[in-house]
């Protein structure tokens, strides 16, 4: 005998019971406990505090994972950026449980996702170059959000190696008293979305115009 359905909140008992009956309309009674669920998922994003104009910043992110003690079922993990900044690299991380990811993005002028790579493997440690120059984008064409994109990933699943991603900020920053990026993680279960959000500020500095002394002869 197997369970096959938990009450509301619980998950499923996977263990077989070896049942025995010794005579007809014999009635056995068995005890199956099952564990309450919990569900839940984590990112933190890092970066600098601060940074001069036309500098670049490496974000890395950690704790990335699957807190729930069920699987989820399309978990990712992504980065929304400034539209000051300018992303330059991605350094992918490894992942503690086997399986391949892909990743895609969105730009300020097309909100469908289009692929960088896709059929990679979490436990190997890729470096993309995803500047605008090596995505093929517009003169006037920006990333604004990158995503990785898992599956389905089982109770447990976490980030070991961190990723890292690298912007450069525009010399001509519209707002750069602290810029403000998001990064987001999440999966479904049983419809219903488990997310977590964290954000990192950065307080941009526009070099201050030096006047050199005349040296007279």
């Amino acid at each position: 005998v197997k369970e096959i359905q938990a009450p509301d909140y619980y998950g499923v008992n996977s263990n077989e019971i070896d049942c025995t009956l010794e005579f007809n309309n014999q009635i056995l009674r068995y005890e199956v406990t099952d564990e309450p669920l919990e569900t839940g998922v984590s990112i933190t994003k890092r970066g600098y505090y601060q940074v001069m104009a036309g500098g670049d910043i490496e974000y890395t992110f950690s704790d990335i994972a699957n807190d729930s003690n069920v699987a989820l079922e399309s978990f990712y993990w992504k980065d929304t950026l400034s539209k000051d900044f300018r992303i330059q690299t991605i350094q992918t991380g490894t992942y503690n449980q086997k399986q391949t990811y892909k990743i895609v993005y969105r730009t300020n002028l097309n909100s469908t996702y289009r692929s960088i790579a896709d059929n990679l493997s979490t436990k190997k440690n890729y470096v993309k170059n995803v500047s605008p120059l090596a995505l093929g984008l517009a003169a006037n064409e920006y990333v604004t959000e990158i995503m990785f994109v898992f599956g389905t990933v089982q109770p447990g699943f976490a980030q070991v190696e961190q990723p890292k991603i690298t912007v450069t900020v525009n010399r001509t920053i519209s707002n750069p008293a602290g810029v403000v990026n998001m990064a987001e993680a999440g999966g479904l279960y049983q419809g219903e979305w488990i997310q977590a959000v964290d954000r990192w500020v950065t307080t941009v500095y526009q070099p201050l115009p030096v006047k050199l002394p005349r040296t007279g002869y």
